[in-house]
């Protein structure tokens, strides 16, 4: 009897507190202030913090791949004293992405178009083409379609036969080079080659390079990777990717604009993430004129410098995501290499060198990132970098920092993932 009467009697002041207490928070948001405004901030903020816990496990669980998480005291830095005009695409909901033209300096906005209509909220719209009159080009990865919209966002005309994947760039004709698949007319890549090795056949997902008119959107040229190595005797260049099904996985065409002593106008560069070479290759005559190989690995972004230096953001890395090995014993007189960051290479055509840009400052901030990434030469020799895993975006200039910053998003806490961020020059 005397245990009921316990648990009767701390059951009625544990309910008399609660209630004490909820009147006491309902006060305070009422601004009473009973208890001083002190206090009343202090019950309002220990009140709220289930709906925030809640909300904050809602973001994590359904917010999609395409916002990262900002780090806690995150410090942008802006040091810029010209402008740089950027173009982002990101998500403004699960269905419809903006693209904007910035100014990095000011952070201004200067023009925007939105994409309506997306099928999946985690599609991304990647380095999207700004061409004259204040038209866009743009395709959404992964699916079919590749579209041309005018500055009201109305399209003007769309190719519905490719799927384009990662880099969108103009050859000197004002023509549109993508990376796509062989097999035309599909709605999702398929594997259009196949590889026979000791009688074992490894079925493989294809590229091809893909040429549109930028006046209608129709096919100019189309061939497959595969194909084009087979033709010029080099498809044993397939058995040095560590993925068997997915050999080349080509992540840059960059068209040569002008004819100079080691490079003629029309030319290729191609780059292929699998198998960390890059080939230039001339489509008026099908012949893949070097193979381009060395200390990168993993790259993405070829540019061209001058008629004889491309650069290439070397990830670094390795292709395939690797895991520490546990499983044998670690000695003392371990060797220790690294830490390797990703890197800005120049490769040099006529003598077949390579050189590092800004290698002190691409460790000293630990810039790198496994997938994708890029960068880009500005003036006076600074260099603007896309840090994608992270979502970081810099311009680095001799020993400085000159901008650091992400692309803030609609959800506190989150920004957008860059895609393939372009500088309009």
């Amino acid at each position: 009897m005397k245990k009921i009467f316990l648990l009767f009697s701390n059951t009625v002041l544990v309910l008399t507190f609660l209630s004490a207490f909820a009147w006491l928070i309902k006060e305070a948001n009422s601004n009473s202030e009973i208890l001083g405004k002190g206090i009343d901030e202090v019950l309002i903020k220990w009140s709220s913090f289930p709906d925030k816990f809640s909300k904050a496990v809602d973001q994590v669980q359904y917010l999609p791949q395409t916002f990262i998480s900002t780090p806690e005291n995150f410090i942008p830095i802006n040091k810029l004293e010209d402008d740089v005009l950027v173009l982002f695409t990101y998500s403004s909901s699960n269905s419809n992405r903006n693209i904007e033209l910035k100014n990095l300096r000011t952070d201004s906005l200067l023009k925007s178009w939105q994409v309506k209509g997306l099928d999946n909220s985690h599609r991304r719209v990647m380095h999207p083409l700004l061409m004259k009159n204040n038209h866009l080009v743009y395709a959404s990865i992964g699916v079919p379609g590749v579209f041309c919209i005018d500055e009201s966002s109305n399209v003007k005309w769309s190719q519905d036969q490719v799927i384009s994947h990662h880099s969108l760039n103009t050859d000197h004709n004002n023509n549109i080079w993508l990376c796509t698949y062989p097999t035309l007319k599909v709605k999702e890549p398929k594997y259009d080659a196949q590889l026979e090795i000791d009688e074992r056949k490894f079925s493989f997902i294809d590229n091809a390079i893909t040429c549109l008119d930028h006046k209608n959107g129709l096919i100019l040229f189309h061939r497959s990777l595969s194909q084009i190595l087979l033709d010029n005797s080099l498809e044993s260049i397939l058995l040095k990717s560590s993925e068997a099904s997915d050999p080349l996985h080509i992540n840059d065409i960059q068209p040569v604009l002008e004819s100079g002593s080691y490079l003629k106008k029309g030319d290729l560069f191609i780059s292929c993430k699998n198998i960390s070479t890059i080939f230039l290759y001339r489509p008026t005559s099908n012949k893949i004129i070097d193979v381009i190989e060395g200390p990168f690995q993993s790259q993405h972004d070829v540019d061209i410098i001058n008629d004889s230096t491309i650069s290439i953001f070397n990830n670094n890395t390795h292709t395939k995501w690797q895991k520490p090995n546990t499983d044998w014993i670690i000695t003392e007189s371990k060797v220790e290499i690294g830490p390797i960051y990703s890197q800005i290479l120049f490769y040099h055509l006529n003598d077949d060198s390579f050189s590092l840009k800004l290698e002190k400052q691409m460790n000293a901030n630990k810039i790198y990132t496994f997938t994708e990434g890029l960068s880009e030469k500005l003036k006076n020799e600074k260099y603007f970098v896309e840090e994608q895993n992270s979502g970081l975006l810099w311009i680095l200039h001799n020993d400085d920092v000159l901008y650091k910053n992400v692309l803030k998003s609609q959800h506190q806490g989150y920004h957008h993932l860059p895609n393939w961020t372009r500088i309009i020059k």
